[in-house]
Order: structure tokens, then C-alpha cells, then sequence
């Protein structure tokens, strides 16, 4: 039995481990999505130890440490050590067998501290030393992180109100040698039934220097930070997530009666919001249209599942979900309509719904069109889904229906310097599937084609759908 880190890992056959290695393994990673914070990148942060790296902001491993019944205080506390969080981590990660966390730490700590051997309570203490020992050794940065995963871009993600001060700074560093630049995020604008919709025009209004007293005015608004937000980092990258949404037409006098009423602070009906966020998503796809933007949405969050437990530890910090109220023909009259007047922009679809996968699949290949290689597309598999399975599952499934050779492929949507090796894995999966249909007799041109196609998903196509 192994009891160490395959470099072989997902690859079960011959064809699969060729491509991964000859083709994948070495190329530069592009991440087009993320939460890393830009002040981490921009002040280069120095990291304490291997519990402040793997446990200062990691939700799955939060959920996980709750399953086993493990005390808050060792999870979200403030007046524990991350050394302590990371002893009670340690003692439940053999435990987790078939479970992402497991092959993630494995090869976090493989590619960065060269420890190939499984972590678990009887070794956690000297592992904690070893790597605490190199973090103070080989100066291990964010930027470190990065440089040593071969990254060559990261979009991290921000509000419309943000003045990218960070950015800024980070534009004029001749020492960063990695491309940071933000996604455009407006959900505080669409999120008008929330409280504090009236406080946050305000902030809008004094970002965009102008008035917001109306959603003609906001739109406006919207659009004159998105223009900076290009300005400032080149960006391209637009972030919207829908936590539900039924598409409902409304007149402009509807909407703007409904926008005054979330700015007074007064309730918000069902109806009334489905009708602002379908008049909202709307009026966003013009605006990224007109300004050369790609569109994502993150499709189908359940957001504050456990409200106790959210008041007492705090929003994102592992007490979200998945859902299936989104229906998959809302999202398709927001393509619809767009595509009626023109301004639909390339759009990728993120479902948090894995029975829906095919639907999406299928949507977006209904909405290409012109001169624009897969105008919409299925993006990759998101959030509970960026695992061996998830993806797995994604890639036989969505091959059917839509051409993989034309995904942008993956990205970490994560909050941790050290979740590179999460493109690793994909690249892993990815060429172990190609390899399965070439063995299976399913494909037969050449290894010349096979070879563009991986290289295509794993980095051409995303510099070339962005425009990086």
C-alpha cells in the first residue's frame, strides 16, 4: 500500500499520463478568478506558519473541522493559535479520505515544502516545525507562492466602490513580476431587498462623483467605475452572483419606483425583486457589452443556510450552500434579450446545481453566434464542484453537448495563496479523461490535435477569450 504522494496521481492510463506530462505539467497558469485579498499581494505578507496559511480563511476546511464536532475556538476563534488550529486540523485529515481536502493539503504540501508523506496527529508537530522553518528560509510570500507555481496572472475581485489603491500601487512595483488585476464585482447593487441598499448608493455616488438618486443614475454610475476598473488594471472581468433569480419583465417606471423604495429602506416584495434583478442583469450585460467585459455568473449560492451560527461566527465562513431555484430558462431570456438588441457580450455560465450541468451545457452552445469562438460557455466546475469528481463528472458530461476543447479551463476561486496546485489537479483530470476516449478507441487524430486541445484548455484559450 502507498503511504506516499504519487506523482502519478488520477493518471490511470498510459495516454493520460503522456499528455499531462509532456503537454500540461509546465504550463503558466492564468486564475481569472480568486479572493486572494490584493493588500496580501501588494505588501507581499509575511505568513507565520503553515495553520495561518492552510486556516486563516478556508471555508471548506472550516465545514469539514465542524463535521467531526471540533470546538469553534479551534476554527474561527480568535484567541486560539493557528498552531493550536492546526493540531486539531491534523488529527481529522486522515479522516477525510475521498474528500478534496485531502489530495489539496497533499499537494500543497508536496509543491511547496516538498513533504510527500501523509500529514496525522502523530506527525503534525514535526511537519508544523519543518515547514515553519522554511517559511522563514525560502521567504514564503504571496508573491513567493506565485512565482513558484508558475503563475502568470490572477484577477482578484472587487467592489465598484473600490478606489484599487492596491492596484495602483501594484502597477507601479517593478518587482511583481505576476499580472494582478480585479473583476468588476456590482452585487451590493443588485441586492436592493438587502439591508443598507440606500447607504451603498451613496458610496457609489461618491466613487463614480455623481449623483444616484434613481437606477438610470446607478447604471450610469456602474458603468463609470467599471471604465476605471479597465482603466487602472486592464481588466476585462466582470464577477455577478446570483443567488436566485426567476426572470420577470417590469417598465421603467416599475423599476425606478422599486429603487426608491429600497433606498428608503422599505420592504421589497418577491416580485419586485425578480423584476429589479432581471432589469439589473439586463442593463450589466449592456454596459459589459459596450465596454469589451466577459460576463460570468456564478449561478445558484444559498447564502446564510445556518442563521444562528452565521450571527454567532459571521457571513463566509462555511455556512453557504448550494441551490436549485434558478431556473435554467430565467438565465436564458437574460441571454435572450441581450441577443435581441445586440449587446450580448461572451458570457460563462457557472452552475452551483450539478443536475443542471447538461442544461447549461446546452444553453450556451444555443447563444453562440458571429465570429466569437464559444461566445458562451459552460464555465468550470464551481465551488463545491472544483474536485476530482466534480470535475470528472463536468467533463463527461458537458463533453456530450458542448466542445471542451473550447472551456477557458480552470481557476481557483479561492482565498489561499497556496491552492495552485487546484489547476494541477484539473489539468490531471482533464488529461486522464482525454486519455480514457484515445484508449477507448473514441479518438483517433493524432496526438498532434490532442495536444493542442490540452494546451488550448489549460492556457491559450483563456488569454484569447479575455483578451490577456
Amino acid at each position: 500500500m502507498n503511504t506516499r504522494f504519487s506523482e502519478e496521481l488520477c493518471l490511470t492510463n498510459e495516454t493520460g499520463r503522456m499528455l499531462y506530462h509532456k503537454y500540461a505539467e509546465h504550463l503558466p497558469i492564468i486564475d481569472y478568478h480568486c479572493h486572494l485579498q490584493p493588500k496580501d499581494i501588494c505588501e507581499n505578507r509575511q505568513f507565520e506558519d503553515l495553520g495561518e496559511m492552510w486556516l486563516s480563511g478556508d471555508h471548506y476546511k472550516w465545514r469539514a473541522m465542524r463535521t467531526f464536532g471540533i470546538e469553534e475556538k479551534y476554527i474561527t476563534g480568535t484567541e486560539t493559535s493557528y498552531h493550536e488550529k492546526y493540531l486539531k486540523f491534523a488529527e481529522i485529515l486522515p479522516q477525510l479520505i475521498g474528500n478534496p481536502i485531502y489530495i489539496w493539503c497533499a499537494l500543497e504540501l508536496k509543491r511547496f515544502f516538498g513533504i510527500d508523506e501523509p500529514l496525522s496527529a502523530g506527525n503534525a508537530e514535526e511537519i508544523y516545525q519543518k515547514t515553519k522553518a522554511l517559511i522563514r528560509e525560502k521567504n514564503i510570500t504571496p508573491r513567493w507562492c506565485m512565482e513558484i507555481s508558475n503563475v502568470e496572472l490572477v484577477s482578484t475581485t472587487e467592489d465598484p466602490v473600490d478606489d484599487l489603491h492596491y492596484h495602483i500601487a501594484m502597477n507601479e512595483d517593478p518587482d511583481l513580476k505576476v499580472r494582478v488585476i480585479t473583476a468588476f464585482r456590482p452585487d451590493k447593487a443588485m441586492f436592493a431587498a438587502k439591508p443598507g441598499f440606500g447607504a451603498y448608493m451613496e458610496a457609489l455616488g461618491r466613487a463614480a462623483q455623481m449623483p444616484v438618486t434613481n437606477f438610470r443614475e446607478m447604471i450610469e454610475a456602474l458603468e463609470s467605475r467599471l471604465q476605471y476598473f479597465q482603466k487602472i488594471t486592464g481588466t476585462t472581468v466582470s464577477d455577478d452572483g446570483i443567488p436566485d433569480f426567476t426572470w420577470v419583465d417590469a417598465t421603467e417606471e416599475e423599476i425606478e419606483e422599486i429603487f426608491a423604495k429600497a433606498v428608503r429602506g422599505e420592504d421589497i416584495t418577491k416580485l419586485e425583486d425578480d423584476q429589479y434583478r432581471s432589469a439589473f442583469l439586463y442593463e450589466m450585460g449592456k454596459l459589459y457589452c459596450r465596454n469589451g467585459y466577459v460576463m460570468q455568473l456564478h449561478i445558484g449560492t444559498y447564502l446564510d443556510a445556518n442563521r444562528k451560527y452565521v450571527k454567532l461566527v459571521g457571513q463566509s465562513t462555511g455556512f453557504d450552500c448550494a441551490d436549485d431555484t434558478t431556473r435554467v430558462q430565467s438565465v436564458g431570456e437574460l441571454l435572450n434579450r441581450l441577443t435581441l438588441e445586440d449587446m450580448l457580450p461572451k458570457t460563462i455560465l457557472y452552475c452551483l446545481d450539478g443536475t443542471n450541468t447538461e442544461n447549461y451545457a446546452i444553453l450556451a452552445a444555443g447563444f453562440c453566434e458571429k465570429a466569437t469562438r464559444a461566445k458562451v460557455q459552460l464555465g468550470a466546475p464551481w465551488w463545491f464542484h472544483d474536485q476530482i469528481y466534480g470535475i470528472d463528472r463536468q467533463l463527461r458530461a458537458a463533453s456530450n453537448l458542448y466542445p471542451v476543447s473550447l472551456s477557458v479551463g480552470m481557476l481557483t476561486d479561492s482565498r489561499s495563496f497556496l491552492s495552485y496546485p487546484r489547476h494541477e489537479l484539473y489539468r490531471r483530470v482533464l488529461c486522464n479523461f482525454l486519455g480514457e476516449l484515445v484508449e477507448r478507441g473514441e479518438y483517433f487524430s493524432g496526438e498532434e490535435e490532442l495536444a493542442k486541445t490540452v494546451q488550448n484548455i489549460c492556457y491559450y484559450n483563456v488569454k484569447n477569450y479575455f483578451g490577456f
